[in-house]
């Protein structure tokens, strides 16, 4: 699931970006598989947001299934509507993570990055 990519060159394209910026991986596949599956069965999805390696930053959603940037590889960070259920979940899993307001961020990779941290969803 979290590798899942209709086309190679994505995938080729995010690892050079990876190895350009330097970037050190703080999740991995059976970790983001884990949190989509699990906020696939709640009755209530939650918005998200992310931010891919190239720089991207999407818009705030709340689709689980088609949405998502696969191949997860190139997902920098992912900013999350806050719950229980969801800061449970990520505490859960073992994701590097931090919250502020009413939005958690899960990072996919190392160093941190603050962009945007702390917008509201909107």
């Amino acid at each position: 699931m979290a590798d899942a990519v209709s086309d190679e060159k994505v995938k080729q394209e995010s690892k050079r970006i990876i190895a350009e910026k330097q970037l050190v991986g703080a999740a991995n596949n059976t970790k983001w598989n884990k949190l989509i599956s699990e906020v696939r069965e709640f009755p209530e999805k939650p918005c998200y947001r992310t931010k891919v390696v190239n720089g991207y930053i999407s818009g705030w959603e709340n689709e689980w299934y088609y949405h998502l940037p696969f191949p997860l590889l190139c997902v920098e960070w992912i900013d999350i509507e806050l719950s229980e259920s969801i800061l449970s979940l990520v505490k859960g899993i073992g994701f590097e993570f931090e919250v502020t307001g009413s939005i958690i961020r899960i990072w996919g990779y190392l160093p941190k990055c603050y962009k945007g941290f702390g917008e509201e969803y909107t």
